[in-house]
């Protein structure tokens, strides 16, 4: 996998991110009845996989706003966001802990967290292994990794790949600086000390979402 964008890239996908989340908080999505099915069917999908444990300690990086967590009340939960002191004013959930800081060094001792969910996050960092190492850094063995990413295969693949570097290369603006195929990810996973499960659609999203679940070894 290549080395991290550079910094000026992803400062630019923050920035997009956070235009996401006021958009968010402006319409009142934390309350529909659409996000809380989404949530729901994603947390039947993982449990299918694997029960979530009464008093689990449990991470969302990357979260912003729209935390798994919100659904997941018998666990102890803490979220990570890289924006979270522009998120605060924005609103976020009582029943959650929330740290600020970048996955890629995250600040949080080795083997705090007995799961780890990492939703829609890996295609906008700046470096998807190094984060996907800190991750297995934090969490104990044994545990579980729910990650889920927009992936392609084919002609589509290399055609999303060249923009993306075009993008780059010109300066473009753009909240996805990564582009990655099922094999991609699991590869990663593998090289920074996972066992991935079996890919699946994640419900509820665009057909392009995958979903997996890797066990820390």
């Amino acid at each position: 996998m290549r080395s991290a964008v550079k910094r000026e890239v992803w400062l630019q996908a923050q920035t997009g991110h956070l235009e996401t989340w006021q958009g968010f908080a402006s319409l009142g999505k934390r309350s529909s009845p659409e996000r809380a099915a989404r949530w729901k069917s994603v947390i039947a999908e993982v449990e299918a996989r694997g029960a979530i444990r009464d008093g689990e300690v449990v991470l969302d990086i990357g979260c912003g706003l729209d935390s798994v967590l919100d659904f997941m009340p018998r666990v102890h939960g803490v979220t990570l966001d890289s924006l979270m002191a522009k998120l605060k004013p924005l609103g976020l959930s009582p029943e959650i802990d929330h740290a600020a800081g970048v996955f890629e060094v995250m600040p949080f001792r080795s083997e705090s967290f007995d799961r780890c969910f990492l939703m829609n996050v890996l295609d906008h960092v700046r470096d998807p292994e190094i984060g996907l190492a800190e991750i297995a850094r934090v969490l104990r063995r044994g545990g579980v990794l729910v990650l889920s990413v927009d992936t392609y295969s084919g002609r589509r693949y290399w055609e999303k790949r060249a923009r993306k570097w075009w993008d780059r290369k010109r300066g473009a603006r753009t909240k996805h600086p990564w582009v990655f195929s099922v094999s991609d990810v699991e590869a990663a996973l593998r090289r920074t000390g996972f066992e991935p499960g079996p890919p699946a659609h994640s419900p509820a999203s665009k057909a392009r979402r995958t979903l997996l679940t890797a066990r820390k070894l």
